[in-house]
Parts: C-alpha cells; sequence; structure tokens
C-alpha cells in the first residue's frame, strides 16, 4: 500500500508533519476490503479509510487540509468526481482545542490498485496509479 507512505512523505516534504515528533502522529486503516479486478485476473484493488491522528496539532490546520485536498486530486481524482464522493473523501474530528493546538483526526478514503503479473513461476505486483487507470480501459489489465 504505496499511497500512505507516499501520503506521508507529501506532508513531512511541506513540513507539516515534523519526523522528530513521529510519536504525536499516527497512520492507521481501518474498514479495509480487497476488490479483485474480475475472475480470471490475479489483479486487485484495495480499498480503506485512512486515518491520520495528530496529537497537539498547531491549530488553525487549513494548510494542512489544503495539502490532503491537493493530494487527493493527484492521487486519488476519483473520490473528487461527484458531490457525494467528495463530502466522503475527507473527514476530520477536533478535540482538546486551545488557543493554538488541538488533537486531529482525519479519515481518507483511498483505493489502490494492484497489477499481478505471472513471469516465469513467481508472481509480480505494480501499483497502478489512478491517472493511469482513468486514462486506459481496465481491461488492459487483465491477466490471461
Amino acid at each position: 500500500m504505496k499511497k500512505i507512505n507516499q501520503l506521508k512523505q507529501f506532508l513531512l516534504e511541506r513540513n507539516l508533519l515534523n519526523n522528530s515528533t513521529a510519536s504525536s502522529h499516527q497512520f492507521t486503516i481501518k474498514d479495509g476490503f480487497i476488490e479483485p479486478f474480475s475472475v480470471d485476473n490475479l489483479g486487485f484493488q484495495y480499498h480503506f479509510t485512512l486515518t491520520i491522528s495528530l496529537s497537539a496539532y498547531c491549530y488553525p490546520f487549513n494548510e494542512l487540509i489544503a495539502s490532503i485536498v491537493s493530494w487527493i486530486q493527484s492521487n486519488q481524482p476519483e473520490a473528487l468526481i461527484n458531490t457525494h464522493s467528495r463530502q466522503q473523501a475527507i473527514k476530520f474530528n477536533v478535540e482538546n482545542i486551545t488557543d493554538n493546538q488541538c488533537d486531529l483526526t482525519i479519515e481518507l478514503k483511498i483505493s489502490e490498485r494492484v497489477k499481478a503479473t505471472k513471469k516465469q513461476d513467481n508472481l509480480e505486483f505494480d501499483s497502478l496509479s489512478d491517472r493511469q487507470i482513468l486514462q486506459e480501459p481496465l481491461e488492459k489489465y487483465s491477466h490471461k
């Protein structure tokens, strides 16, 4: 599941997370399920909710949310296709609000496609980008 590390790196590069305070932020997965591409294909898609828990995060957090929206636009574009999916794509909860800090929990609906290719007697797995999938027919990734 490469998207989790991609998002983490994206936020670290923008100084919205701090590696030295890694204990103050956690990334967890819940409500996951796997959707096979088809009966005759070894490829599949992960679907899950990524929960990002940030303790004592600086308030307000507009820059963090804007960066997450930017990442979603590039890496999870189908989440923004219609009103319903946009309303479900990013959720949040805030607790322990002070003048400049809060405990923030953000939930993101994420999917990640994996293509399985049989090479000799082994299987190789490649993550497929959402942009790649949106531009090409799914049948192209069928394993025959």
